[in-house]
């Protein structure tokens, strides 16, 4: 826990930070009524806590005690001091031990930002098993593309997002949870299919450029696959005959399968959506088409015990995909 400070104002002083040492310092020296004793329970030396405690009053503005010989004699500000200073160590042990308490019980709410098609399939792995471990958090759930999902963690309105990490620069932190491929995906009874060889690896692969007179099904401009899809295509020196833009990453997998046209699609998302008799899923040279999956937030240090919990979660679970 970083050090908390109190801000103090004494008559005729400008204002003066305090801080916990001081209240446990002047505490431990009220129990023990000597220097050496009180050090000997802070685990530090005699010499460094009389120094301590000279340089404090000097940097508070007020006097707390004189020493006469062997004894200490505290003023009536010291007294109070010690007084009041008990009591805001009592509350913050009590406080820390309440927070403890919920920490380890993972109560709280969890606000997750997500992509709706990424959620569509993703959450349904995460949710259950998480929800099963802390029964008593709160999920809250934000759908939005992925600028408005990042957006969403970047503002404090969410404390984590699940995603394909952007083309675009982004200011979180974030964690790796795996990559994925982006695939073409060709209707087994289209022209297109007839091009369609495999590699050593027994995957399906095709000439981007064989491609370039096909009608394609591409994603919404806003939409991190229909970013990337266009990207490959420029690269390829395709001028794409679009003949239809969805943001329905289903539709345009079943349409593909069809032969409506020619689709990109994650091999995630494939996963869960191909009929093997219907299409082919095309691996890309183009390593645009490599992707990170990523789990981000602002900073490590500020997330709660329940979303640092949901990012171990979640990287435990995708190591086992």
């Amino acid at each position: 826990m970083k050090e908390s400070k109190i801000y103090l104002n004494f008559q005729g002083t400008e204002q003066a930070m305090m801080e916990f040492k001081d209240l446990e310092y002047m505490c431990c020296l009220a129990k023990h009524q000597s220097i050496t004793k009180a050090a000997q329970e802070l685990f530090i030396s005699q010499p460094t806590l009389s120094q301590y405690l000279k340089q404090m009053q000097q940097r508070l503005g007020v006097t707390l005690f004189h020493v006469e010989g062997r004894r200490i004699h505290f003023t009536e500000e010291g007294l109070l001091f010690v007084q009041e200073g008990r009591r805001l160590l009592r509350e913050r042990d009590e406080m820390s031990h309440r927070l403890n308490n919920i920490n380890q019980m993972g109560r709280g709410v969890l606000r997750l930002a997500i992509p709706m098609g990424r959620g569509s399939h993703l959450l349904p792995e995460l949710l259950p098993e998480f929800h099963h471990r802390f029964p008593h958090a709160e999920i809250q759930l934000f759908e939005g593309h992925s600028k408005e999902s990042i957006h969403q963690v970047q503002s404090g309105s969410c404390d984590l997002v699940i995603l394909n990490k952007p083309s675009f620069p982004i200011q979180l932190e974030y964690e790796v949870l795996g990559i994925e491929r982006m695939m073409l995906v060709i209707g087994s009874e289209t022209p297109w299919a007839n091009s369609v060889t495999y590699n050593k690896e027994h995957q399906a692969k095709i000439p981007l450029s064989l491609c370039g007179n096909a009608p394609f099904i591409l994603h919404k401009p806003w939409q991190h696959t229909g970013q990337v899809e266009r990207r490959i295509l420029h690269n390829a020196g395709i001028k794409p005959h679009v003949i239809l833009e969805t943001k329905n990453l289903e539709a345009s997998y079943r349409l593909a399968a069809c032969g409506y046209g020619l689709t990109f699609l994650s091999e995630y998302h494939i996963t869960h959506l191909m009929n093997h008799t219907d299409a082919y899923h095309c691996v890309l040279d183009d390593p645009l088409s490599n992707m990170e999956l990523i789990i981000g937030f602002r900073q490590r240090e500020d997330l709660s015990f329940l979303a640092r919990s949901f990012v171990e979660w979640s990287i435990q679970k995708m190591s086992q995909r």
